[in-house]
């Protein structure tokens, strides 16, 4: 007499079999232009307010269109992938931009850190672009975890479960929380990180909060000078 067994999935593969079906491989490409979207609005809106300007200008202008030309190639080929059997390289293809987005938050991060005592006598209202690298930085690692989770045997993070129920699929909404958390307590929430990988990139993460910190906080001082 044979007994059918339910084998349960761990979250993260629950999550990786998800993004592999119609829908969720559609998913892939919405998130990695919405990443483009902010990258590319953000730095041309710092380049027109002039809050880079000289060196820092001239090197925001070259990542632009380098992160166009790969966000286009990306693109192009997740559409191709998309519609074939290879969940592998749709997965790689996908941390290609993920990776230069991460950079461009770096490089946006370190720029504004040369310009954050040189905007004397503006107001407050003028540290809008700080709190929008904050938001961009947020998104950007968020979705660096989903990838980074589905592609770690037994998944990146031990998600935690109400008692006698299994862990449940984590969602969009589970992966902004732990990169919030990250950026504003400098540490990982109530989810354990089992993953060297992941415990990295918060490391790097956290250096960026750092940074943005100190570049409101100087920014805060001039514009009130």
């Amino acid at each position: 007499m044979q007994q059918n067994v339910t084998i349960k999935l761990a979250p993260a593969e629950q999550l990786y079999a998800h993004l592999n079906e119609g829908r969720g491989r559609l998913l892939i490409i919405v998130a990695t232009t919405v990443v483009w979207i902010l990258n590319t609005t953000l730095g041309r809106y710092l380049v027109r307010t002039q809050v880079l300007t000289g060196v820092s200008a001239s090197v925001e202008r070259p990542l632009e269109w380098i992160g166009t030309a790969i966000f286009v190639l990306v693109t192009l080929s997740l559409i191709i992938v998309i519609y074939k059997p290879y969940p592998t390289w749709l997965f790689r293809v996908a941390a290609i931009y993920l990776t230069f987005s991460v950079a461009q938050v770096v490089a946006n991060v370190i720029l504004m850190v040369g310009s954050a005592a040189g905007r004397h006598g503006h107001n407050l209202g003028s540290l809008w672009d700080v709190a929008a690298v904050y938001g961009t930085s947020v998104l950007v690692f968020a979705i660096v975890y989903i990838v980074i989770d589905i592609r770690t045997p037994g998944g990146a993070f031990v998600w935690p479960n109400r008692r006698d129920e299994a862990p449940p699929m984590p969602d969009v909404v589970d992966y902004l929380f732990i990169s919030f958390n990250v950026n504003s307590t400098y540490g990982p929430t109530s989810e354990a990180v089992v993953s060297r990988l992941a415990k990295s990139v918060m490391v790097l993460q956290v250096l960026l909060a750092i940074l943005m910190l100190t570049v409101l906080i100087a920014r805060a001082v001039s514009a009130t000078s």
